[in-house]
């Protein structure tokens, strides 16, 4: 049992890893490169809703179930047609991020939207175990913790690195130097690595705070 929730949590990681909109894109990591932006959810949060786990843990309904994976097929599909176009240039990849962040917040309030105020609450607790620190790009999130603008500076700057990053990695993948799996893992493993330099950045009482908001754990039901 407890072989199968470690892979399932592997899985799920990764997956998160390659929903997050600004790990997308394949190119270089010049200065022209977009930057993420800030948004309230920094993942997909159709596709994460629709994971099996997470879908059972929220106790979605039949018709709630078959609304977001509507939503994550529809959201899927018009996020490769942006990152594809994406591709053409510098100047379309710009374009491309702005779209694909237009697309994720209209997507994951969508998603919200089906869920009742129980759900989305432990929504919430679900991003913070497998997002971590990701999440602290998070606006609410960042005043739920009451950081100061000097820890928002900070956590910006390892954004933009994990990030470039990202981008490198997918350079990597579209020359054929990665496989899928090694692909994945890759993502994965830049996201945590970020993800624990910005859970650095809080102080004891925030992580504190921050910790036990983060619930029942998903692999202990």
């Amino acid at each position: 049992m407890k072989l199968m929730h470690r892979t399932t949590a592997v899985f799920i990681a990764g997956f998160v890893a390659l929903s997050l909109p600004q790990e997308a894109f394949a190119t270089s990591t010049t200065s022209a490169a977009p930057v993420p932006s800030t948004k309230e959810n920094p993942g997909s949060l159709p596709i994460l809703i629709s994971l099996e786990r997470v879908s059972k843990d929220l106790h979605l309904t039949s018709l709630q179930k078959s609304i977001v994976s509507g939503l994550r097929n529809d959201y899927r599909a018009a996020a490769r047609r942006i990152t594809q176009a994406g591709r053409n240039s510098s100047s379309a990849l710009a374009q491309a991020q702005v779209n694909l962040d237009d697309l994720s917040v209209n997507y994951n309030n969508r998603a919200l939207a089906v869920l009742n105020a129980t759900q989305k609450g432990r929504l919430r607790q679900v991003e913070r175990q497998l997002l971590g620190g990701t999440l602290l790009t998070s606006p609410s999130e960042q005043k739920y913790l009451g950081l100061t603008d000097q820890q928002k500076k900070k956590i910006t700057q390892i954004a933009q690195d994990s990030h470039k990053a990202a981008l490198a990695i997918n350079l990597q993948a579209d020359q054929g130097k990665l496989s899928y799996h090694q692909h994945v893992m890759a993502l994965r493993k830049n996201r945590q690595q970020h993800a624990a330099m910005m859970m650095k950045v809080l102080t004891p009482a925030q992580f504190k705070t921050w910790n036990e908001a983060k619930g029942t754990k998903l692999f202990n039901q």
